[in-house]
């Protein structure tokens, strides 16, 4: 099959509205981002504004449950992460808990919502609700109808209707000192919902006419609204209505408006966009490498670092510890890099230091790695006492008093301070990437108080699968009397294969042989990695704390 044309005024690599990115991969992931990639993962959207993106990320993780790790899944893991527990992931991860078409299952029904096929959508849950109550599955069919209840509540809230068959877009072309600016407005009544601003800098004014259809042909690649105005008219403006139809099923009318007719809104938004271009003109354009060789200028190291790895510590009410770290590489974090470790009865400090050398250097790459510390002085000097390799600097990120989020200088070795620059992105980069194992070493103590018990459960059971121990739990009631039972009474809920392993499992127990389980926490993502849309994170609504 030809490859299609590249248009004259390409949009490629630019990003758009917010999508939904379902992922080809064995378990999918439902990821949101602003570029759409040749990659063979299937794109919904344009959802917007930018806040109701983020209630439906929402929306996906609490409701149908998709995993949001970057792990490759086979179902072979022992236990789940805390985000089954959460109710947060179906947990694909143990084959025991949800086989793969379990999973296929839950992405169809995430297809049909994405798609707003909201029939075909009703008709399958009832099909397999009814399907369930007839096989007196009522776990399942309750189940069924939790998800579509939430659905249907969605649908009804028509303040977070994401869909944009309502709406009228403005696309203005105006001569810039850069060239040819396409500025596209999208507005529901009087209220604009998104704006995007393209600019061609070989073009004039005379080109505006096609620059606007080439643009929206690349732009409307999986939706458009139900008018499109556009400031200057072109050759190919009724072409452009035929092959929107083609593509998108629907009658698009594109019209031209006078600029004395042009609603003040648009307008408005407009002028707010060009003098937000004027500024982002003025900034350097950055990309990873620019980044990296930033940051050996800025911090006076000896190479450009290819590694990055954020370490923080944190704490339970004062009580216990907890070292995590995330790693950077190449413009996009690396899950297999996550670590963490609990450091009991050890303050900052020393379990800082220790986890430098334990859980850092011990797999030092062997290209240059820059580690980054949360914390002042005494943190440094105990990271810097280690014995790093001559391919690793540490510095490190002070906090200012009595505002933990944010970075008022950097320390480094020589304990020359540097003041964070908001201008900067190397420094920009820095304070993500710390933000990030804070939250991760957070999650790890949040996620260990709060879902130890169910863990237990797999140390004092390590033969049998994770659903066979919700069932030995369920019946019992408690770890402590399931600790009690007798051969005949796990024989009644396993059968007798699986109790003869479970009763050896309680000797090796009750003897204090066991070893325990910690809780598995994940980093989780649910931004395509350079998607433009690091801020689209789910915003968690007021929802039920209880687990089941």
């Amino acid at each position: 099959m030809a490859k299609a044309k590249k248009p004259r005024f390409s949009i490629e690599g630019e990003p758009l509205y917010p999508h939904i990115k379902l992922t080809r991969e064995r378990f999918p992931r439902a990821l949101a981002t602003r570029l759409i990639a040749d990659d063979d993962a299937e794109y919904f959207g344009a959802f917007l504004n930018r806040s109701n993106a983020r209630l439906l990320l929402d929306l996906l993780t609490r409701t149908f449950r998709l995993r949001g790790c970057e792990f490759d899944l086979d179902g072979s893991f022992n236990v789940p992460c805390t985000q089954y527990y959460r109710r947060r992931c179906l947990a694909p991860c143990v084959e025991s808990l949800c086989s793969e078409d379990e999973y296929a299952e839950a992405v169809g029904f995430v297809r049909l919502f994405f798609a707003n096929e909201r029939g075909m959508l009703t008709r399958s849950f009832t099909s397999k609700i009814d399907a369930a109550a007839d096989e007196l599955d009522f776990e399942r069919a309750a189940a069924l109808r939790d998800i579509f209840t939430a659905v249907e509540a969605y649908w009804a809230d028509a303040l977070r209707s994401l869909w944009l068959d309502g709406t009228v877009d403005t696309i203005e072309a105006r001569e810039g000192s850069d060239g040819l600016d396409i500025f596209l407005i999208s507005q529901k009544g009087r209220r604009v919902l998104g704006e995007r601003t393209f600019t061609f800098p070989d073009a004039s004014i005379i080109d505006a006419g096609q620059a606007i259809a080439d643009v929206a042909m690349q732009f409307y690649r999986f939706h458009a609204p139900r008018e499109i105005r556009v400031s200057h008219d072109g050759p190919d403006r009724h072409a452009v209505e035929q092959k929107l139809f083609l593509r998108l099923g629907k009658d698009v009318r594109i019209s031209m408006i006078s600029l004395e007719k042009r609603r003040v809104t648009a307008d408005m938004a407009v002028s707010r966009s060009s003098a937000e271009l004027d500024v982002k003109r003025a900034s350097p354009t950055t990309t990873p490498g620019a980044v990296t060789r930033e940051l050996k200028a800025v911090f006076k190291l000896k190479r450009a670092p290819k590694l990055i790895t954020a370490v923080d510590a944190s704490h339970i009410s004062g009580t216990g510890q907890v070292v995590a770290s995330i790693a950077w590489e190449n413009g996009r974090t690396i899950a297999d890099r996550a670590k963490c470790v609990y450091a009991e009865g050890e303050g900052d400090a020393a379990s800082i230091g220790a986890f430098v050398e334990n859980a850092l250097l011990q797999d030092d790459p062997d290209h240059s790695h820059l580690i980054l510390i949360d914390g002042g002085w005494a943190q440094l000097k105990a990271a810097l006492s280690t014995d790093t390799s001559r391919n690793t600097s540490i510095i490190s990120a002070v906090k200012p008093p009595g505002r933990h989020d944010e970075i008022s200088h950097f320390l480094l070795a020589d304990g020359t301070r540097i003041d964070f620059d908001p201008a900067s992105a190397a420094m920009l980069l820095l304070h993500r990437l710390r933000d990030e194992a804070h939250e991760y070493a957070n999650a790890i103590h949040r996620d260990t108080r709060d879902f130890a018990a169910f863990y237990t459960t797999a140390g004092i059971l390590p033969s049998l699968n994770e659903r066979e121990r919700r069932m030995l739990v369920a019946h019992f009631g408690s770890n402590a009397r399931l600790t009690k039972a007798s051969l005949d009474e796990l024989t009644t809920v396993i059968g007798t294969a699986e109790a003869d392993g479970a009763i050896r499992d309680l000797m090796r127990h009750n003897a204090g042989e066991a070893e325990p389980v910690r809780p598995l926490i994940v980093p989780l993502r649910y931004q395509a990695v350079d998607g433009a849309a690091d801020d689209l994170r789910p915003i968690e609504l007021a929802a039920k704390k209880s687990v089941r």
